[in-house]
Formats: structure tokens, sequence, C-alpha cells
């Protein structure tokens, strides 16, 4: 009982994280060229002191697509991970788990309409950037979970053993 109260606070906490980031990204996508093109260059500047080299705007802007996109799907596979069917089963094993890179798309899609309202324009690009970052962060956090489980249970297993 105890348990479910945890997943239940878990995943209303992953679920504002989720609706957060999506008003971050979004938020931006609302921002003037000028606007957009201010923040990128005060970063790259930032950045540039930071690192001590030359950073292209443009490879920083896609990196950032890419970033956002990568935390959101963190965010996503967590919250998949504290899910169940109805047989009990983890919902990061099995079908599902490929459906999720289309939530990433139509975020991403969606993100891009804005774009075009904000009279920043869309590019195809962009969408399969953010897919892809979204792609990333999603299953590179499955695999963690599914390296810790296999971790734990090779300890159980070897403690039986010894």
């Amino acid at each position: 009982m105890k348990q479910t109260m945890h997943n239940t606070r878990v995943r209303w906490v992953l679920g504002i994280l989720i609706a957060l980031t999506l008003a971050f990204i979004w938020s931006n996508s609302m921002q003037s060229r000028a606007v957009s093109g201010g923040m990128s260059g005060s970063l790259k500047t930032w950045l540039e002191q930071l690192l001590h080299t030359e950073i292209s705007e443009f490879l920083l802007r896609k990196a950032a697509h890419f970033s956002e996109y990568g935390l959101l799907g963190v965010e996503f596979s967590l919250l998949l991970g504290l899910q169940h069917d109805k047989n009990g089963k983890n919902l990061q094993c099995g079908r599902n788990l490929l459906d999720f890179p289309l939530i990433g798309m139509l975020c991403a899609v969606t993100d891009e309409t804005i774009q075009i309202f904000s009279g920043r324009g869309s590019l195809v690009s962009d969408v399969w950037i953010d897919t892809a970052g979204f792609s990333t962060g999603f299953f590179l956090t499955v695999l963690l979970f599914l390296f810790i489980n296999h971790c734990k249970k090779s300890r159980v297993t070897g403690n039986r053993k010894g």
C-alpha cells in the first residue's frame, strides 16, 4: 500500500516535470526570431568563454533541440517505468516500448507548428532531431533500468549460490 502511494506521488511529479519541460520547449518556440536568436547568441557567448573555443550557433541550436527532447524522453521513460499492465507486468518490456517515440515526434511536430505561428518557420529536420533526442533519452533510460535490474537479479542469484 505504501509503495503504491509512493508510485502515485512519483507519477504526479513526473507528470508535472513533463508538463514543465513541454512548457519550456513550446514557450521557446513562441519567441520571435530576434528574441530566439538573442537567447542563442547569449548562450553561445557564455559557452565560448567557458570552454575557450568557438562554437557554431547552428550546432548549438540543434544540440539544444536534441538535449531538451532527450530530457523529455528520459522523463517519459521514467514515467513508463512506473506503469504496469493489467497482469502486473512492467510496460518497459514489450510492444508499448516502441510506441513511445511517436509521442516524442508528436511533441516535436507541435513544436514546429508553434514556430510557424511565431514567424520563425518550421523545419522537418528539427522534427527528426527532436525525435532522435527523445528516443535517445528514452531508450538510454530503459537500458539503464534493464541493466540495473539485471545487476540486482545477478546479485540475488549470486548470493544464493554462495
